[in-house]
């Protein structure tokens, strides 16, 4: 569906642009124009430089910042991973107390599987960062847990240590999926695609089927581009968008751990 989508604004833009390029094209001839193409070279040049630069810096942007958001979901589920499996090393007397962390844990997943995503998929509506109730429900069924030897001392360390590296990666992601492109970059971009498009049709093309066939090209890379960015500004939905299925893996196996204490 999103590609059908997609292929759908791509033949709107391909058939405005041959509007555009269909109905002005004999209204803006005038006599020398084709000799005028060596000063429209220069202009394509270094607009085109610029333009490509401009375009470059905002695609790298988006896709560092979601390369970023991908890899702080992975460390993330890793710490939830690290915390389920040390409480393997504590004895079964602590049953209880072990049991209550998982379900605590289990509660945190679940809630960054359902509630957190989505508030951090609305681009209009930032979301906070300050601890969840789920994480300090975390911390407090963390103090549970009695040390009765060295070994247990070790363990808890490694236990509140994760507990608070999943904190930092939690305030970290949050503040990443924060982030947008600056406005002002956007209208940029947009400007300057309108202006390239725009000298296009002002060419001086003799034949009506290669300009038609040059600013479609054109067009189409440049609303692909766009698409592109824009999709990579918004990584929880869309077409590249952050993998949940490790998530959802994770939150299957906590519900099917939980049913079994």
């Amino acid at each position: 569906m999103k590609f059908v989508r997609t292929g759908l604004y791509l033949v709107i833009s391909a058939s405005l642009a041959v509007c555009a390029v269909l109905l002005l094209r004999n209204h803006v001839q005038y006599e020398g124009i084709v000799e005028d193409l060596s000063s429209w070279n220069s202009f394509f040049n270094v607009f085109g430089v610029v333009y490509a630069i401009v375009a470059g810096f905002l695609l790298i942007t988006v896709l560092n910042r979601y390369s970023a958001i991908n890899q702080t979901v992975e460390d993330e589920l890793n710490a939830i991973e690290s915390i389920r499996d040390f409480l393997v090393y504590f004895d079964d007397e602590q049953g209880d107390a072990k049991s209550s962390l998982t379900r605590a844990l289990a509660n945190y997943t679940r809630s960054l599987s359902t509630r957190e995503w989505q508030e951090m998929s609305d681009p209009h509506n930032p979301m906070n960062s300050d601890t969840s109730e789920e994480l300090y429900e975390l911390m407090r069924k963390g103090k549970a847990i009695r040390i009765t030897g060295e070994k247990d001392d070790i363990v808890f360390s490694a236990l509140v240590e994760n507990i608070s590296e999943l904190t930092k990666l939690r305030t970290r992601r949050i503040a990443l999926s924060n982030e947008q492109l600056p406005t002002r970059l956007r209208i940029l971009m947009l400007f300057m695609s309108l202006v390239l498009a725009g000298a296009l049709i002002l060419l001086g093309v003799r034949g009506a089927l290669p300009h038609v066939l040059m600013l479609v090209t054109l067009v189409i890379v440049i609303h692909l581009l766009y698409m592109v960015i824009e999709d990579l500004n918004h990584p929880f939905f869309g077409v590249w968008n952050v993998n949940k299925t490790p998530l959802e893996e994770l939150v299957s196996r906590f519900d099917d751990e939980v049913d079994r204490l």
